[in-house]
């Protein structure tokens, strides 16, 4: 009962139709449907939009909300600014099977990394893991295990405990302790080897600040701090403009060869 509780609080998932057409990103010389079995059968989809001139490669972890079709105005900027892009829908979100929980969001996580380095044989060195929001869980998860040229970590939060005291103070102390989502990044981030960039809003009332600040402290070198002055949660890329694109390019470029 608690974990169904517990998914009703987290996941925010929207649908999309099987024969749903595959989106169209002018900026793209190539837009292909990816899909992805894992080992219990259950299928995720993705969106891999890319051009024969980037510089990097980039995968894609979304927020707990809607899907990937959400994001495709964001993949389509990224493909601009010269990256080539995978961005998957977890479980349970747009096309893709199944019942979303944390282990499943890290195993699928894992699976994509495989995906673009195994079947499209990206070097990781060249390889930046870019989460958003409860995407950071997943990036942080996989880039202690796995290499990667570059991370970004935009709005992420330090536990499931401590986002749970934020929006559901109000629910008993003991239910909340017994949370059985984790999403402990505060314990993995000083385990980090990758350059990491953080972005967070100044205004952001569903992660605060703070989170991120903890997190950002709580990381070796090499990092980065992004603030961006009057951006909430959601709106990061609108309110940055063409500088918060720039930074993240500046930033990329700098870790990552071409």
């Amino acid at each position: 009962m608690l974990e169904g509780l517990e998914r009703y609080l987290i996941y925010f998932p929207t649908r999309v139709r099987q024969d749903a057409p595959t989106p169209r990103l002018a900026v793209a010389s190539v837009v292909e449907e990816v899909w992805i079995e894992g080992a219990d059968g259950v299928r995720m989809h993705g969106i891999y939009a890319g051009r024969e001139d980037a510089f990097a490669d980039l995968l894609f972890f979304h927020g707990n909300a809607g899907n990937l079709y959400d994001r495709l105005d964001n993949v389509a900027l990224l493909v601009q600014a010269g990256f080539n892009v995978l961005i998957m829908d977890y479980r349970g979100y747009g096309k893709s099977e199944g019942v979303p929980s944390e282990r499943a969001l890290y195993d699928d996580g894992l699976l994509a990394y495989r995906y673009l380095t195994e079947q499209r044989r990206v070097d990781p060195s060249r390889l930046v893991l870019f989460g958003r929001s409860l995407g950071c869980t997943v990036v942080i998860e996989l880039a202690t295990q796995h290499p990667a040229g570059a991370l970004i970590l935009e709005s992420a939060f330090t536990t499931a405990q401590d986002l749970a005291r934020v929006h559901y103070g109000w629910l008993p102390g003991a239910l909340l302790r017994s949370l059985t989502h984790e999403f402990d990044s505060l314990s993995k981030v000083p385990r980090l080897r990758a350059p990491v960039l953080y972005v967070h809003g100044d205004v952001d009332t569903i992660v605060p600040i703070q989170m991120g600040r903890r997190l950002y402290e709580a990381t070796p070198e090499p990092k980065e701090w992004y603030e961006i002055r009057g951006a909430g949660h959601n709106d990061t890329l609108f309110v940055g403009g063409a500088a918060y694109i720039r930074r993240l390019v500046e930033f990329v470029r700098k870790h990552v060869g071409a």
